[in-house]
């Protein structure tokens, strides 16, 4: 009757144990999540590291000292509307281009 008692005593053992290692706060399926998240996280990262590097060059071409005209014509285009007194402008009633 001991044994019987014993190994019951075992499986429930290894059950619980089993249980708190796949379902647990810090089981299996807590870890596929972590992992998930964190190569999120580094999707996330290596996006924002882009939008770094192209202010940082925003930034260079833009310097006193060693300013591009071309991209400041660029920026004064799109973002304030810039056209020479020469140049024809189409209006349309598309305004999804519009920034």
């Amino acid at each position: 009757m001991t044994s019987r008692l014993e190994a019951l005593g075992l499986c429930l053992l290894v059950l619980y144990f089993a249980y708190h290692a796949f379902a647990g706060e810090q089981g299996l399926g807590r870890w596929t999540d972590a992992q998930t998240q964190l190569q999120d996280r580094k999707e996330d990262l290596a996006r924002l590291n882009a939008d770094i590097d192209h202010l940082r060059t925003d930034i260079r071409r833009l310097t006193p000292g060693s300013v591009d005209p071309d991209y400041v014509e660029a920026l004064a285009r799109e973002k304030l509307a810039f056209v020479y007194a020469d140049e024809v402008v189409l209006l349309t009633s598309d305004t999804t281009s519009a920034k």
